[in-house]
């Protein structure tokens, strides 16, 4: 297919209307173990045997398959192809259209399944899709959601916010803080 570009033309993603010039792409065929840290986004569409870490707001988009953990802090995860025995961390959303085999998601924003699942979701919403199969625990704070046509075996939990308690303030004393049965004792 070399052939076929003219030496003086230069080869562009597909993707042309992405603002970010720097991609890391893994193409298909490609087999790589060990470790990968990228400091921007991240296509793969080989095999992958390890974790996939950035310290960046990179986003990670898997076509073809890994084994390992992915971890991005300010940025998407999104699954076409096929995690196997992994965890997700990510600081923005996660999408799962392929196959999430075992492990943890856990999102700052969105998890959205419209694939395969199987294992903890936990995410700040979470919608699964009409097309999704899996099952597992999924736990959200602000919103869920579950469409017609989900084939879904799940444990569903409210995650609610650590309560802070902050002592010897002016409004309150570290004293004022008991239980009401504690408070009636206290008074008499």
């Amino acid at each position: 297919m070399k052939e076929d570009i003219p030496e003086e033309t230069t080869a562009r993603p597909a993707d042309t209307h992405s603002t970010q010039a720097n991609i890391n792409t893994i193409l298909k065929g490609s087999k790589l173990t060990g470790d990968i840290n990228v400091t921007c986004d991240l296509e793969l569409s080989g095999d992958v045997e390890g974790n996939i870490r950035s310290a960046q707001d990179s986003n990670i988009l898997i076509k073809g398959t890994c084994k390992g953990n992915i971890e991005t802090t300010g940025g998407s995860v999104d699954i076409d192809g096929e995690l196997i025995s992994g965890n997700i961390t990510a600081g923005s959303n996660v999408k799962i259209s392929g196959k999430f085999n075992g492990g943890e998601v856990k999102a700052k924003g969105k998890v959205y399944v419209n694939g395969e699942f199987n294992g903890k979701l936990e995410g700040n919403e979470i919608e699964i899709g009409p097309n999704a199969i899996g099952k597992g625990e999924l736990f959200y704070k602000e919103y869920i959601s579950i469409s017609k046509g989900a084939k879904v075996e799940v444990h569903i939990s409210r995650v609610q916010e650590g309560l802070k308690v902050v002592a010897n303030t002016p409004e309150h004393k570290a004293t004022d803080i008991r239980t009401p049965s504690k408070e009636k004792s206290a008074a008499n």
